[in-house]
């Protein structure tokens, strides 16, 4: 089959409390294998958009906690990044094994912009199966954003 690439947007975000804060992010985006599961092709790409940034932004932490193993493909990975970076966050990583993939502190690199620019999650399925093929799975996204047009604003 053809390869396939789909974009959706996202809604399901939330900026974190003050005490979540404290452990070094501003904000959390959640993801289940229902909401990826798109194409039919063995090397399908599901670009997922969660969410516009500011024109003048800073983000200096990433992390991604897989709570439930994507399941149903036989490769399946996810890179987070923005519009014009798509995996300036987090490199391609597995999600089919449960656990936390770190992001940009592993790399001691800032990711930071003076252009408005979309966070994007691109999930790519590498080979047996499809994204539509997903049965289970599930993510949550930890960014720290900070808007530097307000000083005093997070997230």
């Amino acid at each position: 089959m053809a390869d396939t690439a789909v974009t959706i947007a996202r809604a399901d975000t939330s900026q974190l409390s003050l005490q979540e804060q404290s452990r070094g992010f501003s904000n959390k985006f959640h993801v289940d294998f229902s909401d990826v599961a798109f194409g039919s092709g063995n090397a399908d790409t599901v670009t997922m958009t969660l969410g516009a940034l500011p024109s003048n932004f800073v983000m200096n932490n990433a992390l991604v906690n897989i709570t439930t193993a994507f399941a149903g493909t036989t490769a399946f990975s996810v890179n987070i990044g923005t519009t014009s970076s798509t995996s300036a966050l987090v490199t391609a990583q597995s999600v089919k094994t449960a656990g936390v993939l770190a992001g940009v502190p592993t790399t001691a690199t800032l990711v930071k912009g003076t252009a408005s620019v979309s966070l994007v999650a691109t999930f790519t399925n590498a080979t047996g199966g499809s994204p539509s093929a997903l049965t289970a799975g599930a993510l949550d996204i930890y960014l720290n954003i900070v808007d530097l047009s307000d000083p005093y604003k997070i997230g």
